[in-house]
């Protein structure tokens, strides 16, 4: 028994050394594996990948290659710059000279995709493809990365920043399935410190992946915005002709001030609100464009606030000066604070900084704020969208088509205390270039009078009247 013991070692032994002569007489001549290494990450990427810096053994966490200031370059143009790579490799095939990758470790690359006007000049071949290469890899791991996309065309721009992720792929079928993506199974954690889309800053990403058999699911999500905290979850299921996705999306106490800024509206001037507001969405939607994931969006949209402080800025103001005025339209005050979640698209339909100059430094609040909202085939209708001030409250009715762009039969109409209309306008066209139509319901049932909006109110209230809304947000009764 001692004999094979010992026989055992001594075998173990020469094993041993032989194994670390082959990784020293390797380590001597790494250089020469240089060509295969960077033809099997060529492969992997389906784009031109040059190591510039020293190579070295990597026995640890798995046997393969670590490598310094990697480029990554698509039809003569960059791509990433990686400070260090670490590549894992599969020992069977090593031994027959062959690099097999099963493994990649991504160590502060910065990514940057351009877009031109014409077409991806360096991400030119198809994302399919590059992903099916990558497919091979088991394991992807990046650490402290760095992503910028800029589109040319659009104007629009995403930036990441200090990104972690860890992603496991299995492939049971292999990658030469007529549907890939439908033999996936995938598991991975997503860190991003800060992600700004178009001006807007998303900061501490945290995010589980998972999926296989085409449906994925991203579920947590959580964030910060705005001073506020996010959370939700996003599916999506290719398996059949027309992807389908579902998002689902809380945002709780987040400063509406904030909120302003990240928006870039220009036209509305700086502390002129403060408070906490929150959102929800459910939004459902399917196709291989964005335009027919818009034109099949579906769900609801939901926003409300209270006691939102107005600086130099009175709703109550703005109403008894409405009928003598025709420097401001409600429109001006609902386009933002009512449409709430869908606000900041229709920044070419009011002018806030108007309003801001009629109210000559009186300060004002906002009680109550509910802009509650059904998406149908990419048409927002307004369900339950209203706020109250101190005195006063505004409603709209109508919906939004951003399919086209325009607004569809929305009445933006100031309240007495059963809900019946006292001033209303009528809006349609293009968001870009709203037409108005105002109305005073008093002037015209009674004429003109000189304190309309007061004698008018008071003549209404013994009134039949077809209430215009019946929604949550009550009289006030200051």
């Amino acid at each position: 028994m001692a004999n094979r013991t010992k026989k055992i070692l001594l075998i173990t032994g020469v094993i041993t050394i032989v194994a670390f002569a082959g990784i020293l007489a390797l380590r001597f001549s790494i250089n020469a594996f240089t060509p295969q290494i960077e033809a099997a990450l060529s492969t992997a990427l389906g784009m031109d990948v040059r190591i510039k810096g020293k190579m070295d053994i990597s026995l640890f966490p798995n046997f393969g290659f670590s490598l310094k200031d990697v480029s990554v370059r698509n039809n003569a143009l960059d791509v990433a710059a990686i400070e260090k790579m670490k590549i894992a490799l599969k020992l069977m095939a090593l031994a027959r000279f062959e690099i097999e990758i099963i493994q990649i470790g991504l160590y502060k690359p910065v990514i940057s995709i351009k877009r031109s006007a014409k077409e991806l000049l360096n991400l030119e071949q198809p994302v399919r493809a590059t992903l099916e290469r990558l497919l091979a890899v088991k394991r992807i791991s990046v650490f402290q990365g760095n992503l910028v996309y800029a589109d040319d065309a659009s104007g629009e721009k995403i930036e990441a920043g200090d990104i972690d992720l860890s992603i496991k792929f299995t492939m049971p079928g292999g990658t030469n399935s007529a549907e890939p993506f439908n033999m996936i199974k995938l598991t991975g954690d997503i860190k991003c410190k800060m992600l700004r889309i178009n001006g807007v800053t998303l900061m501490n990403l945290v995010m589980r992946a998972s999926g296989e058999k085409g449906i994925f699911d991203i579920n947590p999500f959580g964030m910060n915005i705005a001073g506020g905290t996010g959370s939700g979850s996003i599916h999506a299921d290719v398996t059949g002709p027309l992807p389908q996705y579902r998002f689902i999306c809380n945002l709780d106490e987040v400063r509406i001030e904030n909120l302003l800024d990240l928006y870039g509206l220009n036209k509305i001037p700086r502390n002129t609100i403060e408070g906490s507001i929150n959102f929800s969405a459910d939004l459902t939607a399917m196709g291989k464009s964005a335009d027919a994931v818009k034109r099949s969006l579906n769900g609801h949209l939901s926003l409300n606030g209270e006691n939102l402080m107005l600086y130099n800025m009175d709703i109550d103001a703005f109403i008894m000066k409405y009928e003598e005025s025709q420097n401001f339209n409600l429109v001006d005050l609902a386009a933002f604070l009512l449409s709430g979640p869908i606000g900041p698209v229709l920044t070419k339909s009011y002018n806030f900084a108007r309003l801001y100059e009629a109210s000559q430094g009186v300060n004002g609040v906002v009680r109550k704020l509910v802009s509650d909202w059904e998406v149908k085939n990419g048409i927002a209708e307004a369900r339950d969208v209203a706020l109250a001030s101190k005195k006063q409250r505004i409603a709209m009715t109508g919906g939004l088509n951003f399919i086209h762009e325009r607004f569809e039969d929305v009445t933006v109409a100031a309240l007495d205390k059963r809900g019946c209309a006292v001033y209303s306008e009528k809006v349609h066209g293009p968001f870009r270039e709203p037409q108005i139509e105002k109305e005073s319901i008093f002037r015209s049932i009674a004429g003109s009078v000189m304190n309309p909006l007061k004698n008018g109110w008071n003549f209404l209230q013994g009134k039949e009247c077809t209430v215009f809304y019946t929604g949550s947000v009550l009289q006030p009764q200051e």
